[in-house]
């Protein structure tokens, strides 16, 4: 699935014109402070009030992929995955998503085998996608699957503690882990600190860990024939992303390279710039609209909708807000539309259900 948000912003014309709605109106707070005063009254987002458009940037992506290398991976699953893989890393749909690579379970080695930070370090350094698509494949080209157990607790542990790194090095950026298997937690040893490794709770409470922290760092889960789904979907729900992507016996290749397109929209933030006319003081915070219009269909103006009641949308932060932020049913909704497009209108008051 290919995810094109065409999303632009449109500069104001004066209201005094005429042409902008009214029932919107800027203030100064009794404290000094600028704030903004909304009414259901504006209907917003009419193309009347547009004179140049902008580009907006959407959030980067950083995404550590965690991948299986146990035995159970070997013939022709490995060989799937790899195209799969080979497809996804390469597709220009993935642009704006960096990729780290790391494999799992680790060689053995002096470092104690429940040792999350061992898996903390990448086989391939995050790069950019698809231009990096090459480094990703000579990782994987190089491997071959070799180990006797599925250590999933240290390993997301490991990818977590680094995807936690990147998000605070790389504020303005998400980030994400992937784990991909095709099994059930299996070792590395009876207890981790006291921890049962192999219990799919265990696991999951990681991934919860990571969804909770700030910020925050979602799991997703890719199941491989022959995965625990129970153990996967725990850990992908408790990671933040509702349920893990299985992927089927049939056309194993194919199926692995939708799956990641899955994940890629889903790790695609809804948050967006806000225009330079709006972070300048140009466009005041009352005077903007956000539209979508479905592929092949008529735009709509969503609301603004700071408690995400009506799948609108909101600032990130109220009063002096850098992002504009898709209310969740939003969100999922324009992630099932490849071709839809997003304006954001400035100059008109913004619209209120």
């Amino acid at each position: 699935m290919r995810f094109t948000f065409a999303l632009t912003a449109v500069a104001m014309v004066a209201c005094a014109q005429g042409a902008c709605a009214k029932g919107a109106e800027q203030e100064t707070s009794a404290t000094g402070t600028g704030g903004f005063n909304f009414t259901a009254a504006g209907t917003g987002g009419s193309d009347a009030c547009a004179t140049h458009e902008h580009q907006a940037v959407s959030k980067p992506v950083n995404l550590y992929i965690m991948f299986d290398k146990s035995n159970s991976m070997a013939g022709n699953k490995w060989e799937a995955a790899k195209t799969g893989l080979a497809a996804f890393v390469s597709d220009e749909a993935s642009s704006g998503i960096a990729v780290a690579l790391r494999f799992f379970p680790r060689d053995p080695d002096a470092t104690p085998v429940c040792d999350q930070p061992a898996y903390s370090t990448p086989t391939v350094d995050f790069v950019a996608l698809p231009g990096g698509a090459g480094s990703i494949m000579a990782a994987v080209d190089a491997e071959q699957p070799d180990g006797f157990s599925t250590p999933m607790y240290p390993a997301l542990g490991g990818a977590l503690l680094k995807g936690i790194e990147k998000a605070q090095n790389t504020p303005g950026e998400v980030s994400a882990v992937l784990l991909v298997t095709d099994g059930a937690p299996e070792g590395p040893a009876s207890t981790c600190g006291g921890v049962d490794p192999e219990a799919g709770q265990s696991i999951a409470d990681l991934a919860a860990a990571g969804a909770a922290h700030n910020p925050s760092v979602r799991t997703f889960v890719v199941g491989l024939p022959g995965v625990d789904q129970s153990v996967a979907n725990l850990v992908a729900a408790a990671g933040g992303t509702e349920e893990a992507v299985l992927v089927g016996s049939t056309n194993v290749a194919e199926a692995f390279q939708n799956a990641l397109a899955l994940v890629r929209g889903s790790a695609l933030p809804c948050s967006y710039e806000l225009p330079q006319e709006v972070l300048d003081g140009e466009v005041g915070l009352g005077f903007v609209n956000i539209t979508v219009t479905p592929d092949g269909g008529e735009p709509e103006t969503l609301p603004f909708d700071p408690d995400c009641k009506s799948g609108g949308w909101h600032y990130d932060v109220p009063q002096s807000p850098t992002a504009i932020e898709l209310c969740s049913a939003t969100c999922q909704r324009i992630r099932t539309d490849p071709g839809i497009g997003i304006r954001v209108l400035l100059g008109c008051a913004t619209f209120v259900r």
